[in-house]
Order: C-alpha cells, then sequence, then structure tokens
C-alpha cells in the first residue's frame, strides 16, 4: 500500500545525504530509524515526528510493508507518543510494554547504563560482531546466536531485567529486520553492519530490498528462532 506522492517525495536523492546529529539533536536506540534521520528522509532534529512521516519513510526506504511498519508504529506512538507525534529519544521508554528493551545488539540495558539505553556502545557491538564464524558475514545463525548470548547475559547480570513474551518476539523480529535491510543471500557483511551501528549510515550502494511484509516477518522469524534452538541442543 502506500501512494504515489509518498514515494515521489524521496525522489531527488541528492537532497538526502548523510549528516552526522548535532548535540541537540534527538536520536532513539535504532541504528535504523537514526540512519533515516541522519539522511533527512526523517526530521534531521529526530523531533515531534507525525506517524504518517514515520511510516512513509520505513516504507519507501527501508521497504518494509504498509502493514508490517503499522504495526510497529502503533505500539511505539502508543506507549511513547505525545499527542500524536514523536521524538525518536522518546523510544528511549523501558518498561514491560515499551518498544526499547534489554538485551541488546548494540546497547547498554537501562539499568545498567544509568539510562543511557540510547547510546551505542562499541563493546558492545564488537561482541555481537565476534559472532561471525568467518569474519566477514554475520549469517542468520550468527545473528541468532548473538540474540541468545545477550538475553542471557541481561538476565544474568541485570537484576531490574525487564523480559516477557512480547519482548521476546520484539527480540526476533528486529533480527529479521536487520536481516532484511543490511542482507544479502541471508548474510549481512560486517563493513556493512559496522557503517550501519556504528556511523548510522547507509552503506555506499544500498538499495532497499522488495517489501516486507508480516508474512516475510513471520518467515524471517521462524528461521531465526529455528537456528537458536539448533544452538541450543
Amino acid at each position: 500500500m502506500g501512494n504515489s506522492k509518498s514515494a515521489r517525495a524521496f525522489a531527488n536523492e541528492s537532497e538526502y545525504q548523510y549528516q552526522p546529529p548535532g548535540p541537540n539533536d534527538s536520536r532513539s536506540p535504532c541504528p535504523a530509524l537514526n540512519a533515516l534521520a541522519n539522511h533527512g528522509y526523517l526530521p534531521r532534529d529526530g523531533k515531534n515526528i507525525p506517524q504518517e512521516v514515520l511510516q512513509r519513510a520505513a516504507q519507501h526506504k527501508m521497504g518494509l510493508s504498509w502493514l508490517a511498519t503499522k504495526v510497529i508504529l502503533k505500539q511505539s506512538y502508543k506507549t511513547a507518543g505525545h499527542d500524536g507525534l514523536l521524538s525518536l529519544s522518546d523510544l528511549c521508554y523501558h518498561a514491560p510494554d515499551s518498544i526499547e528493551h534489554d538485551g541488546s545488539l548494540s546497547r547498554i540495558d537501562a539499568t545498567l547504563s544509568n539510562n543511557q539505553q540510547g547510546k551505542f556502545n562499541q563493546e558492545r557491538f564488537n561482541k555481537f560482531l565476534s559472532f561471525s564464524k568467518d569474519g566477514k558475514y554475520l549469517t542468520t545463525e550468527d545473528v541468532a546466536a548473538a540474540r541468545l548470548y545477550f538475553k542471557a547475559d541481561s538476565h544474568a547480570h541485570n537484576p531490574q531485567c525487564i523480559w516477557n513474551k512480547d519482548i521476546e518476539e520484539a527480540m526476533w523480529t528486529e533480527a529479521s529486520i536487520l536481516l532484511h535491510i543490511l542482507g544479502k543471500n541471508g548474510r549481512i557483511s560486517i563493513e556493512d553492519a559496522k557503517l550501519f551501528f556504528e556511523k548510522e549510515t547507509f552503506p555506499s550502494n544500498w538499495q532497499k530490498h522488495p517489501s516486507f511484509g508480516v508474512r516475510e516477518r513471520y518467515t524471517a522469524a521462524k528461521a531465526l528462532k529455528n537456528a537458536a534452538r539448533r544452538i541450543d541442543k
């Protein structure tokens, strides 16, 4: 779904060059949303974003389907929005019903970071990269192994770890979206992952994949869960 007007809004890519955020700009725990803001597909200051603006950017630049995006944003605006608007830093909201959660691939848990869970942590991200078997790519199995590790680490070392079935599902959904956005042939280049997480920009010559809908998300998450079960055996 979507409309041609919103597609035309991003027609001139020269208008969407990367600019790092300023000291007063709002950023989230999600590198994908931050990348959209750093390129101007979202307001560059990351503040007071209407849901339809975020919906359009996620669809037309990330390749998520209308319905898949709608489901995620509905929860985001319900729990962290204010009068129909959302600043990216609002997504640092940490609670049992929040989009943000413990066990991140690149952020320290809220309790363990003095509520700085929105900030990128290089050491943690390096640990994520270490799950690559060949040092060049992250496969579905590598990402699943990293997800299991960080979940277990939070449960072991964070006495105030928040976890429930919705967070468990979100953990796999996020991983499936990451593989969709950055992956090629089911694996992510380490160099592409570094650009995306460390600089919060898109790799050179990056192109979005075909629409990633609810069915595709379910299939990708199922593949990750199956990989996790094999690892746990």
